[in-house]
């Protein structure tokens, strides 16, 4: 039987990947659902490519732009939030591609995860702001939980096998643009300096978390609440190759790596065959393209971003929240001109000193954290946050 699946953030970068996957393997696939933001012409093409697919859009707006649209009437599941839970609940997937960016891809995991759905996850915001609820809440998580980042993807392969004689797991880092420069020297960066990552073709939010190493931080979080590794456990390595994209040392202290393209298709497609390992129909990674492969320790002095990951981790509760929440508002701001790239550490840092940490018992417990941060920075910053 094929797969039903569902993709919200379908116009994103990760989205039309999963689509051109999909497009090539439609005896295997069947897209019933398609979520997207604001981008109703791209939206428009894919409804047209996969007409057995409905779709939800990010605002009244952008809906009823598309139920203009003769050959797409009739499909919308809504829009909004309450859009994107219609679409699920109605279409019945097997698997939810969440490539949602931000907060707002929290609640499609968790109505995915009630209704038994896999859920492909690249929306690591998920896990971090919720991990600690998800893991109590559903038993068959760890399970249904398929990662897409390439570093998440890349440990589930080494750990085959081998969780058991797992004692560390390592995480890799391209150290981003700004490599071997000093932070105090990143003042005045521009946008687009940030945003040219040399190893990735990324969304413009994570693409500038990987500028600071804030994702990376991002990345340690989810993979203790996916592996269930403790993070004095969890390791990070700068790899700016790009091509180890995580390893695993064993209890006889010898390490497992796992080496690939620099391709979000390959975790992609595996997270979609999941469990099937088949064969990638793009270009593979050749022993003569390897070149030099170099590593060296993360100069956490050097990301205090990072740090601060780390810190919020430790704390638990809703310190992730918060942590996540003032980073959304911080690189916002920064890609709209309103602030300098070394202002999203001290937004950051601003919330989580001055946050008061509680338990997280309910899914509300995570969206109140994410509204006060949001809240207390727009009463600190009202300047940035001026329209």
């Amino acid at each position: 039987m094929m797969k039903r699946i569902v993709i919200l953030g379908s116009t994103g970068s990760i989205g039309r990947s999963a689509l051109e996957i999909l497009d090539r393997a439609r005896g295997d696939f069947d897209v019933v659902g398609l979520a997207a933001g604001s981008n109703v012409e791209e939206l428009a093409l894919q409804l047209r490519r996969f007409p057995g697919a409905r779709y939800s859009a990010r605002n009244a707006a952008s809906a009823g732009a598309l139920m203009k649209e003769r050959d797409l009437a009739g499909r919308a599941a809504g829009y909004g939030d309450e859009g994107i839970e219609a679409l699920i609940r109605e279409t019945k997937p097997d698997v939810v591609v969440n490539a949602l960016v931000g907060i707002s891809g929290l609640r499609p995991t968790i109505i995915a995860l009630e209704l038994g759905c896999q859920v492909a996850l690249a929306n690591k915001e998920t896990l971090v702001t919720a991990g600690e609820l998800i893991s109590r809440r559903f038993s068959s998580a760890r399970e249904a939980i398929i990662p897409i980042d390439s570093e998440h993807f890349s440990l589930e392969r080494c750990l085959r096998g081998h969780r058991d004689e797992t004692i560390e797991i390592i995480l890799t880092a391209s150290g981003g643009p700004f490599y071997g420069r000093r932070q105090a020297d990143l003042a005045g960066v521009t946008v687009e300096q940030v945003l040219n990552h040399p190893t990735w073709k990324m969304g413009p939010k994570v693409t500038v978390d990987s500028a600071n190493l804030l994702n990376k931080g991002l990345e340690v979080i989810e993979a203790h609440w996916l592996f269930r590794f403790p993070y004095e456990a969890i390791g990070v390595v700068v790899h700016p190759q790009s091509i180890v994209h995580s390893l695993v040392r064993l209890r006889d202290g010898s390490l497992i790596a796992h080496l690939g393209p620099a391709d979000m298709k390959l975790a992609l497609m595996s997270a979609l065959y999941h469990p099937e390992v088949r064969e990638f129909p793009w270009r593979s990674l050749g022993l003569d393209e390897l070149g030099r492969l170099e590593f060296a320790p993360l100069a956490r002095d050097e990301y205090p971003a990072f740090s601060l990951a780390l810190a919020a981790a430790e704390r638990g509760g809703t310190a992730p929240a918060v942590l996540n929440a003032a980073d959304e508002a911080a690189v916002s701001a920064f890609l709209a001109g309103r602030i300098g790239f070394l202002t999203i550490v001290s937004w950051i840092e601003e919330a989580l000193g001055a946050h008061a940490t509680r338990p997280i018992d309910t899914l509300d417990d995570v969206f109140e954290a994410d509204r006060w941060t949001r809240e207390f920075l727009a009463e600190r910053h009202r300047e940035a946050f001026a329209t």
